[in-house]
């Protein structure tokens, strides 16, 4: 049963169910009497589009520049500091409330139940008042843009319909329709209080327009609708927005977002109930059935009660997991924004972190599994944040693009004033980088190689203007931090360091990735691989452990949430297993653990995929479990806490990453596989060079299905495979050490046979 299952209604946020179609979210709280969906529309942003460029004195740069190589890090800090604009990300609002009431009669509420159906993306609620039951569905689906919301009754029933909105808006009824028009403030910052609406400046706005469909009689009752005497209700909810692009004003003026809003509405009530539900849950099922995933015996209990259990309920990681695609389906979708801090679904209008695009980690990890479980159209929402964000290019005035921690709607790609130590890390962008290789390298598209490998180019070329030579010859950074970290210079704590670990991690990936998709395409390489060949390295301490800052430091915070410096091994794919940095790799992540490190919902998931990395499969089982003890809510929403939704996402990943990995030029099949998961099927993952790979396993052996994209060898860690079959036949292939080789065909079925090796 992939369903997410209560038997009560939603006593919070934190108990809602997540609808979603990329642009429009719901949370769904099943009530009774009063019933409550929570509206969000993805451009629903506060502020405009940047004025004016702001651009960083290039003598103030080398000043610092100077400061560090001196070894003056206070007052380098203090620099670095003060050169820092004062300015901040714009806030992802929510649309407020559809509110649907019950008359109520004086009868108690029983048998009732409510469910989110991960198969079809369905939300379902029924329950008796009295003799009366009661029966919910609602949808949001991509193809025809509109949220369905039906509501039947054994019993005629009255109602109303209204709405409860935080920002400024006004509600109008008339016939069977229901128009809501709400205005976004010119100006938030969360961390001062400050919400302002200022009407010389023009800021987004959103109409919401419901039509009622009833065997009842509807009537427009004030800023509302009310229906009586019905046992058939069913809601149609259009959502538009005035945003007209990241660098154009909001059109607000030709209300063409009205029309649209209208055009949905007209649309949809062409097509019938089930008809709008067939192709709603056709093209959900069409990316959702690629995969799927079976551990442990299937339950009806609740979910809530199911986490309590969840040592002994297998079966929850399967569900945990399908929802980690779940949710990326319905809140990153072609055409769509990409998922932000809480994917598309926030109930404040000050809501934590801005509720930005956070890329110090979290933006980049909400799409950590995308590719492997073979939903890459789910990441082209944030390639197109990579276009635009080139687009705007960089607050130096040097060549090429750069984008830093923070951004949002508007492309924000300056440094998020609140000191150095959050703010001022330039890497964002690059790291994000890393996305574009990974979806060729899974696709093999090389059309969406040669459209963005300017985009690669053009990162790289900032990189060739804002790295220094150091004292070792290397080209490194300065000024450089490790997000959100720092360490003690005497009786201080200082961020601001040269060529840190990830840093320096970060610059290789894109190099590497620009030199092998110039390899591919055919363009010039040659002054990035002069500049590869000097990148300084991540670099080992006397310790043995990772040095986080590039040279000897004394950590402030041993167990420090973000791992940083271990970006090399995942999602990067840089550390040999039997190299000194694979070592230094687990001495650096105990040493955090040891430390109290983990304790954030996605840091955990980190964690996991890093212990994946580590062919360490009991540690992954371990952190799986960790995520259900102290990092979810009970609707399975990643608990940071609060809600971030990265930790769901980076969790499903990790779980792949248990089950397959092609990091290495080479397939290898249930590489980390805790010794819980004795038994179990994947189907339908994505490897590295465009397989397709399935595997079953249990008592001991396991086969799997490989399913070529294209002709060509492919390599495989073979220590443990026995046989290799294609449509009935044996296959030859060649042994190389501990890996097999073998010449595939496109789209036939490659089967293996194998022994399974001791968990780790």
């Amino acid at each position: 049963m992939k369903k997410i299952y209560f038997d009560k209604e939603a006593q919070n946020w934190n108990y809602a169910l997540p609808l979603g179609n990329g642009r429009i979210g719901a949370m769904m709280y099943g009530g009774s009497i009063l019933d409550r969906i929570q509206l969000n529309e993805e451009t629903l942003w506060s502020g405009q589009p940047e004025s004016e460029k702001r651009i960083h004195s290039t003598e103030e740069l080398e000043h610092i520049r100077e400061l560090i190589k001196n070894g003056d890090m206070l007052e380098a800090e203090k620099k670095t500091s003060e050169s820092m604009f004062n300015e901040r990300t714009q806030v992802y609002l929510t649309a407020g409330e559809i509110l649907i009431e019950i008359d109520s009669p004086m009868f108690e509420v029983g048998d009732y139940k409510r469910c989110l159906n991960l198969e079809n993306a369905v939300y379902c609620s029924e329950y008796k008042i009295g003799e009366n039951k009661i029966s919910k569905e609602a949808f949001i689906s991509a193809p025809d843009n509109i949220m369905v919301y039906s509501l039947s009754s054994k019993q005629p029933i009255n109602m109303c319909i209204y709405n409860s909105c935080m920002l400024k808006s006004t509600a109008n009824a008339y016939d069977n329709i229901m128009e809501i028009d709400v205005k976004c403030p010119s100006r938030v910052r969360c961390d001062e209080r400050i919400f302002e609406y200022d009407e010389s400046k023009e800021s987004i706005q959103l109409r919401i327009k419901i039509k009622v469909e009833t065997d009842g009689e509807c009537l427009a009752a004030g800023n509302g609708l009310r229906i009586e005497n019905s046992t058939d209700a069913k809601l149609y909810i259009a959502a538009q927005t005035s945003f007209n692009g990241y660098d154009k004003m909001p059109q607000s003026e030709g209300k063409d977002y009205i029309a649209l809003c209208d055009k949905d509405i007209e649309n949809s009530s062409a097509r019938s109930y089930d008809e709008l539900k067939r192709r709603h849950t056709e093209d959900y099922q069409s990316l959702f059935n690629r995969v799927s995933f079976r551990l442990g015996a299937d339950t009806v209990e609740c979910t809530d009660k199911r986490i309590l259990n969840c040592e002994n309920d297998l079966n929850l990681t399967e569900l945990l997991f399908d929802y980690g695609r779940y949710l990326i389906i319905a809140c990153s979708r072609e055409g769509t924004q990409p998922a932000n801090l809480q994917g598309i679904w926030n109930h404040s209008i000050m809501p934590p972190w801005h509720c930005n695009y956070t890329m110090n980690i979290n933006t980049q990890m909400n799409y950590w599994h995308v590719e492997t479980c073979n939903l890459p159209e789910c990441h082209m929402p944030l390639m197109k944040m990579l276009r635009e964000l080139s687009e705007k290019g960089n607050n130096f005035g040097f060549n090429g693009w750069a984008s830093w921690h923070n951004s949002d709607l508007w492309r924000f790609n300056h440094e998020a004033t609140n000191g150095v130590l959050w703010g001022y890390w330039i890497m964002g962008g690059f790291w994000t980088c890393r996305h574009i290789w990974e979806h060729y390298a899974h696709t093999l598209d090389r059309a969406f190689l040669s459209e963005n490998i300017d985009i690669l180019e053009n990162a790289a070329e900032f990189l060739k203007d804002w790295m220094i030579v150091d004292k070792d010859g290397y080209y490194s950074t300065s000024p450089s931090t490790s997000p959100e970290n720092t360490y003690k210079f005497g009786d201080k704590l200082v961020a601001v360091a040269e060529g840190t670990a990830m840093d320096m991690a970060i610059i290789k990936d894109v190099f590497d990735f620009t030199i092998k998709g110039c390899e591919i395409l055919g363009r010039d390489k040659k002054d990035y691989e002069e500049i590869a060949k000097k990148l300084k390295p991540v670099m080992i301490g006397r310790d043995g452990t990772i040095l986080e800052w590039g040279s000897e430091k004394e950590e402030n915070e041993l167990g420090h949430r973000h791992i940083s410096q271990l970006y090399c091994i995942y999602p990067a794919a840089q550390v040999d297993e039997n190299s000194e940095y694979f070592k230094a790799v687990k001495k650096s992540l105990q040493r955090r653990l040891d430390n109290g490190g983990g304790h954030t919902g996605w840091s955990n998931a980190w964690i996991a995929n890093v212990f994946a990395r580590l062919k360490d499969g009991n540690n992954v089982y371990h952190h799986i479990i960790n995520m259900f003890k102290k990092s979810v809510y009970p609707n399975m929403l990643d608990a940071h806490p609060p809600f971030q939704i990265d930790g769901n996402f980076g969790i499903c990943a990790a779980i792949t990453e248990a089950l397959l990995q092609s990091h290495n030029g080479y397939i290898e099949l249930l590489p980390a596989l805790p010794e819980k998961w004795s038994d179990g099927e994947i189907k339908g993952l994505k490897a590295r060079g465009g397989c397709t790979v399935s595997i079953k396993w249990g008592n001991g052996t396991y086969t799997a299905e490989i399913i070529p994209q294209c002709d060509g060898e492919i390599k495989l860690y073979g220590k443990n495979i026995s046989s290799i079959s294609c449509d009935g036949k044996s296959c030859e292939y060649i042994t190389d050490g501990d890996f097999i080789r073998f010449n595939a065909s496109a789209a036939k079925k490659y089967i293996t046979y194998a022994q399974m090796s001791p968990a780790s």
